[in-house]
Order: C-alpha cells, then structure tokens, then sequence
C-alpha cells in the first residue's frame, strides 16, 4: 500500500460549472483537510469529486449537473458547525458529514433544527447512533466495532485489558461498548486512561495517560494482556512513542481501533512500535471482490494516484448515494423528501456500490458493516501494513489471511 494521499483542494467553489440550460444538484462535503485527519480526509475528498465525475456522465443526457462545495472542519466541532451554516447558506441540504463523531456531534444540532441531511463516512460514535434525526452513517457503529475487537480478544486468550483514549464522542463510545464487552466476552478492564484530544492538550496529556496505565499493570503484562488504543493520527503519534519507551507497555500486545487504521503517518511515527506490539485492528471496509469495487478502485487510482483506503470507498458512495437520491426524486432543495428517500433506499438496499449494498438500521447507522483487521509487520526492514484477516460480523468469526495467521499467533 502506497502511503501517497492526494493533495486536497482548500476551495469552497463547485467542482463544477452547470451552464444555463443545466438543472444543478448541490452537494456539500465537510472534511478535517487540515488537522490530525487529514491524509485520510484528502482520500476522502479526492473520492467525493470522483463520484462527482461518474454523476455528471451518468446524468449528462439528461441535462443534470452535480456540484460539490468543500469545507474544512479542521477537526474542530465549533468549525464544523460553522462551516455547515456556511454550507447551508449556499443552499446545500444534502452533506457529507464530518468524518469523525467529534466533528458529527458539533454538526448535528444545526442540522436536526434545519432539515440538512447529514451523511458520515467514517463516524462511528454509539452516543450518536439516535433514531429519528438527520445524521446517517454508511459505517457500523461502534458496538459492532467493538464486537470484532472483542473476537480479537477472545481469539488471542486475553483476559485482562487496558484502554487509552480520546476524551471525546468517539472515544467515549468505544468505552461504553468495550465495557458491554467485556461483560459479554468474560475479560476484565483491569486500566482505563483517557486524555484531552485538543491539539494544544495531547502532547502533555497523552503521556500521561500511557504512564498511568504503566503503573497499574506492571504485574499483569503477559500472553493474556492487551492495550486498547483509541486515537487519531497525530495523537496516536504521541501514544505510541509513549508506549515504545515505557518499560511495561513496550512487551504488551497492542490492539488498534479504525481511527488509527492504515494511517501513514501512524507508520511513519509508530510502526516500530506497532509492530513490536504485533497490533491488530479494526476498519470498516469494502469487499475488494465485487465488481462495483473493482471499477471504482481502478478510477480512484487513475484520478487520485493512491490506494482507496477507508474511508475512500465509503465517502464515494455517500455523495454517488445521495446524488442518485436527488436525480430520482428531482430535487436537491426539498429535504424532507431527499430523507425519505434516503431512509427507503437504506431500508431496501436500492443503492450498490463499491462497499456493496447499503442497509440502514433503524438510526440510520449501516446494518451491514464488513470489517478488515490490520497489523504491521517489518518487511525490507521498514514497518508495513498487512491485512491480518477479515471479521464476519453475522458469524462473530475471524477468517485469517495466509499472512495474517502467522502474525496474529506469532
């Protein structure tokens, strides 16, 4: 996997110019292009502008035109709720969400009290997971995150675990469900530090947090140990330096969640670290198998000239689902309509694309998540990500790669 990411696009302006006789669709996209997101974001970005593309061509006959307007959250919430009234204010009702929960959760309220569709392509929060509002996730939440981690768990015979993470929604979920989880699975959450995920806070606070842990465990650490991670890029950076020099946590196995998932400067900053771990994580994923994969996969490499890690595959669709929705019902600016939509397709599976068939649960969360677990082993003496296996959430079952079986038992 290359962990070149395309250049990101700091404009407001439409990627497109309708002429007059064109019937023009608004679309709007809110990424943290700048911040502790923003290689993933720029993937993110580039994806939104390709199903921009396939739209105009799909639709072109019938004199469609499909434009998208870009804000950058700077993974801030107050930004984000900005840049969704800036959104707005252009006649946008139909948005790709923020990609986290952090920036979900600043976006929301405006949205619910405005009728603006809300779609996230990598939110994952149980705290947000509500029926009955404008937020919709082309993701699964964090409860069925948290049972492939708890399969992880069970798998590697772990019985007591530790738990770093952000103080924010999206860490707070994942504690929440991790404490359901080890109710369910029969481990212990023997550690639990959590650290301000501000920029100006992590430096200092991170560390902290990852030496609390170190002084509560030091008697545990062994085969049945684990360290839960929940962090982004620039602090996971912080935590697992942390955790390389920390003489207790440097011989614990690591265990990732999809915040941290193939981020390359994750593996610039801690791939040492994570592989002497021998991590294994989480990432909601696209099947590489299906056609509708295998198309949009050679596209995104032609346009973007990088792999179409998550959340690529996912913020496609969101904008390809969501212009479909507006060309069949004939409108971008009758929200009401646009989610009603939204909600039969979710419910019947009417759009397929290159995550497959997307189903919506009752919250508007994907029914259907596929996970991929990930590790990072040293190949040509450099870290590298490796695709340790697949999580088949219906069947609570791992199915290993050839690779990954050795890793995971190594």
């Amino acid at each position: 996997m290359t962990s070149q990411t395309p250049q990101a696009t700091p404009t407001t302006q439409p990627t497109t110019t309708a002429t007059p006789t064109q019937k023009v669709f608004k679309l709007g996209a809110l990424l943290p292009l700048t911040g502790g997101f923003s290689s993933y974001a720029k993937l993110a970005q580039c994806a939104a502008n390709l199903a921009i593309d396939d739209l105009n061509a799909e639709y072109a006959n019938k004199g469609y035109k499909f434009e998208l307007y870009v804000e950058d959250t700077q993974l801030d919430p107050n930004v984000a709720l900005q840049k969704l009234q800036t959104l707005y204010a252009k006649g946008v009702r139909a948005v790709h969400a923020g990609l986290t929960s952090r920036e979900a959760s600043g976006e929301k309220p405006f949205a619910d009290q405005n009728k603006v569709i809300l779609f996230s392509a990598w939110s994952t929060s149980s705290l947000l997971a509500l029926p009955n509002d404008w937020l919709y996730r082309i993701v699964g939440t964090d409860a069925k995150q948290i049972r492939a981690i708890g399969a992880i768990l069970k798998e590697l015979g772990v019985k007591n675990v530790a738990l770093i993470y952000r103080k924010d929604p999206y860490g707070e979920g994942l504690y929440l469900e991790l404490q359901k989880e080890a109710a369910n699975r029969g481990f212990k959450l023997v550690s639990v530090a959590s650290y301000d995920p501000d920029p100006k806070a992590f430096p200092q606070a991170a560390p902290e947090a990852v030496r609390k842990i170190s002084g509560e465990v030091k008697d545990l650490v062994g085969p049945d140990f684990a360290v839960v991670i929940v962090s982004f890029e620039d602090d996971g950076s912080v935590v697992l330096k942390t955790i390389g020099q920390d003489p207790v946590l440097s011989k614990a196995r690591l265990i990732g969640t999809e915040g941290m998932a193939f981020s390359p400067i994750l593996l610039q900053e801690g791939g040492d670290v994570m592989a002497k771990g021998r991590v294994v994580g989480t990432a909601n994923w696209a099947l590489p198998t299906t056609p509708e994969y295998q198309d949009f996969y050679k596209k995104f490499k032609a346009k973007c000239g990088a792999e179409p890690i998550t959340p690529a595959p996912q913020s496609y669709d969101i904008i390809k689902m969501l212009g479909e929705i507006m060309a069949t019902v004939g409108t971008d600016s009758d929200p009401d309509k646009l989610r009603a939509t939204l909600e039969q397709w979710g419910k019947e599976g009417r759009y397929k694309g290159a995550t497959g068939v997307v189903l919506l649960d009752e919250n508007g969360d994907r029914a259907n998540p596929n996970f991929v677990l990930w590790g990072v082993a040293i190949k040509d003496g450099k870290p590298t990500y490796i695709e340790v296996g697949y999580y088949d959430y219906d069947k609570d079952k791992i199915e290993f790669t050839t690779e990954g079986k050795q890793y995971f038992y190594g």
